[in-house]
Parts: structure tokens; sequence; C-alpha cells
């Protein structure tokens, strides 16, 4: 028999899920990040596109807002007393907009609130992308315990998803900017 302290410490399987899914996604970005010289992480390869530390910006700014919301959607489903998620199985197969999100030909504008500013360096944007991952990783530690499954918000690209559909298009929303930043790299070195 496990003591409460042990069944408060062991993570939900979809839980431990979602944690290797998105830092195998994020590992992409650093990997991409790292194939590109220093000096080409700061400039724009066209004025209307993104440089790499504007993208590198963006995906620290959605990553924090989704760690936020996780957050507070966990904070309001403890108070009205959502318990654990009895189903173990694999959240991620059940993402159904995985190819709409990770289809580059396809641009998609992101909205305004989480547009970078463009005054953030690629180095700072590396520290806030650890500071927000940081975020997201304590945010699902503490959803440990309550099913995500009924936590619903509206993506402003994707339509309705519940908190673990987020989570796993921030996994993949990695992977397209990760792609981003190698098409970035190159259209630079080769100019």
């Amino acid at each position: 028999m496990t003591s409460v302290a042990e069944q408060t410490s062991q993570l939900h399987p979809r839980i431990e899920e979602l944690l290797d899914f998105i830092a195998a996604h994020r590992r992409l970005v650093h990997e991409a990040i790292a194939a590109v010289p220093g000096e080409l992480r700061e400039p724009r390869p066209a004025p209307d596109r993104w440089s790499i530390a504007e993208v590198v910006e963006h995906l620290s700014i959605v990553e924090q807002r989704v760690a936020t919301l996780l957050t507070r959607q966990v904070a309001a489903a403890r108070a009205s007393g959502v318990g654990p998620d009895a189903d173990s199985s694999p959240v991620i197969p059940t993402f159904a907009k995985a190819k709409q999100l990770l289809d580059r030909t396809n641009r998609i504008d992101a909205p305004k609130l989480v547009a970078p500013s463009g005054t953030v360096s690629s180095v700072a944007g590396m520290e806030a992308l650890d500071r927000s991952r940081s975020a997201l990783v304590a945010a699902l530690h503490g959803a440990n315990g309550v099913s995500l499954e009924h936590l619903v918000q509206a993506h402003p690209v994707l339509g309705t998803l519940n908190m673990y559909h987020w989570v796993v298009s921030l996994g993949l929303h990695d992977a397209r900017h990760a792609a981003q930043i190698r098409e970035i790299g190159q259209s630079l070195a080769a100019g």
C-alpha cells in the first residue's frame, strides 16, 4: 500500500507523457539554434519575416502564457473538486490538429499578444525560454492529480482545446518554429 505522500509524488502517466514530449520537441529548437552561427541569429531574413531572436522570444511568450493558463485552470479545477484522471492512455495521439500545426506551407500569423517585440537578443531570448520552460514544467507538476481532459480553453488558431492538448500543441509549436529557425539560418547563410 502506498502512502498519500508517495501517491502525490508519483506523476500521472499522462503528465509524464507530456513532459517527455515537450522535452523532445524543445531539443529540436536548441539543435536548430545551435546550427546557426551567432551572428545570424539577430538579423531578419526579410523585412516581413522574424529573426531567430524574435522566434525565440515568441516561443517564450507563448510558453509562459500557457504555463499561466494551466496554473489558473488547475487551481480553479482543484477549488471546484476536480479529481485525478482515471484514464492513463496516451493523450498525444488524441490531438487531431498536429498536421495543421506542423504544416509550414500555411503561414500562421501570431496574435499581437504573443508577437515578439524585436527588442530581445537571442541570448536573452534563450534565457526567457529557459524560464518559461521551468514555469511550464512546474505547472505540469502542479497539475498532477487533476484531470486536464475537461479543462478547456479556446486557442486562437486551433479552436477549443483541453489542457492536455494545449501542452501537446506547445511541443508541436516548438517543432514548427525549429523548422523556421533552420530555414532562417539557411536563408541568411546563403544570402
